[in-house]
This record gives C-alpha cells, structure tokens and sequence, in this order.
C-alpha cells in the first residue's frame, strides 16, 4: 500500500487481532488515475475474487475498513449480498463521498468516519446522504477541523 494512513489502518487491524487483506486497485498499480468506470467492474471483481481466495464464506464476520474509492467499491459489493447474510458484514467509511457510496439497502452495521472540512461534506452532509438508509445501526464520528485525510488544514 503506498498510503502511510491506510497502512496506520491495517496495522491497527492487525494489532487488535483481526485477519486482515489489503490490496491496491489495478488501476492504481498499472499507474493509471482513474478507475475502471462508473460500474467499477474490474475493481469489483479483483474484489470478489479475493474474497473467494480467502475463502470469505468461512468467516463468521467480516468488515470493510475503506477509504473514498473503497468505500464506493465495498457498497456495490454489499448491494449484491443477500439481506440474510447482511448481518454478517459490517463497514467503516473513512471518508464518506456523497452521492456515489450506496449503503441504502445494507442493513449491516455501518460506522462513518468524516472531516469536518472533508471536499465532500461535513458529517450533516452524510447524514443527509444516508437518510434513506435501511440499516438501523449507522455511527457517524466526525473529525473537528480534518479534511479528506483527517488532517487539520
């Protein structure tokens, strides 16, 4: 990973015990600057293979720890798991993007973590986003004066 704060991230995972997989988006290892489109296909696969690889089917929880792209990335992966299976997941938005992260119909437990200077809105602007949502277990947590990377600017 080539972000000091997502390696901050897996480490802290890994420090608390948790089994962790982190991986780069292909676009982002071929040195291209965007991804493979609106329908993030080539990012969803590389996704859904990865939880085969790691047989996911075994786990008894998993949660999604994503930042911007990822989060966008985990949310369609989640719109296709069935809702009796929702309970089994979990996510952790660290950077919400508005009007393009699709949790409306998960009802697992979602945590949101926001710069309160973020480029995409403060927390109310998430909340607003999320209004719709059918999870009935959303924390949202809100970083005074942080922008996208959390940082005061």
């Amino acid at each position: 990973m080539d972000s000091s704060f997502i390696e901050k991230v897996i480490a802290s995972c890994k420090n608390a015990g948790h089994c962790v997989l982190a991986f780069n988006f292909p676009y982002f290892d071929r040195g291209e600057e965007h991804s493979s489109g609106p329908e993030l296909e080539e990012e969803l696969l590389v996704l859904s293979e990865l939880m085969k690889f790691v047989q996911a089917n075994s786990f008894e929880h998993i949660r999604f720890v994503a930042k911007s792209l990822g989060a966008i990335v985990a949310s369609f992966f989640l719109k296709n798991v069935i809702i009796e299976e929702h309970s089994k997941y979990s996510v952790i938005v660290l950077g919400y993007v508005t009007g393009s992260i699709d949790l409306k119909d998960f009802r697992g437990k979602i945590s949101i973590i926001q710069g309160e200077k973020d480029k995409f809105g403060g927390i109310d602007v998430v909340k607003k986003d999320m209004e719709s949502t059918a999870s009935s277990d959303i924390s949202y947590f809100q970083i005074e004066g942080g922008g996208s990377q959390f940082q005061s600017s």
